[in-house]
């Protein structure tokens, strides 16, 4: 069948896939994604070649991970070096320092983790994936978190929180991936506003897709 005169196949494509978009749009969830987040900066994006993002944490994130893990360490030596004394027959176990020390040492192995875990974009692979150990055979590559196809984004969500806890109050800014069957991956989730927006420019513009902004939400 010919098509009317002045239309052209390219635009009808992109006609449909804009109302497909804005179909999907009105399915897509506002709420935040993960409630909560991190008060400072915690990834920076950066660009490692001209096919691939990738996240890294930010030196706030380093410092803050750190001074966790060193104090729970710190502790864990001083309760346990008396006991590694042959000279001293008994001593009583300090407990309370030692589980301390363990709770310490264990969030900031976790925040280290968490903070560290690879989050790139991969155009010559196809795939956004957040794993420490990346398949190269796709057969290997279980249909999870882990892996993403970069075809099934078709947005870049910015969602604001404003967070209230006994400390005080603070806003916090998620970055999520629409996906074509309307669901959501969260990517980062901080309260530096300023590096989500420059983040969520960087992704539209290397994966070809809109930015979708959130009202606020207040917790």
């Amino acid at each position: 069948m010919d098509l009317p005169k002045g239309f052209h196949k390219e635009v009808i494509e992109v006609s449909e896939q804009m109302l497909s978009n804005d179909t999907i749009k009105s399915k897509v969830s506002t709420s935040a994604l993960k409630p909560g987040g991190a008060s400072f900066k915690t990834n920076v994006l950066i660009q490692a070649n001209p096919s691939k993002l990738i996240y890294k944490p930010s030196i706030g994130a380093a410092i803050f991970s750190f001074i966790f893990l060193a104090v729970g360490l710190g502790v864990l030596f001083y309760a346990l070096y008396p006991l590694f004394q042959s000279h001293i027959e008994s001593v009583s176990i300090p407990w309370f320092l030692i589980l301390f020390g363990l709770i310490f040492s264990g969030a900031g192995g976790f925040m280290f983790y968490i903070f560290y875990k690879p989050r790139v974009f991969d155009k010559q692979q196809g795939l956004y994936y957040t794993t420490y150990a990346f398949k190269n055979h796709r057969s290997k590559r279980n249909v999870s978190e882990d892996y993403l196809r970069l075809k099934s984004i078709i947005a870049i969500q910015i969602i604001g929180e404003h967070i209230k806890s006994d400390d005080g109050s603070y806003k916090s800014f998620e970055l999520n991936l629409v996906l074509d069957d309307a669901s959501r991956r969260n990517v980062v989730d901080h309260g530096n506003l300023k590096s989500i927006i420059n983040d969520a420019e960087m992704l539209s513009e290397f994966l070809n897709i809109p930015i979708w902004h959130a009202s606020s939400i207040k917790n």
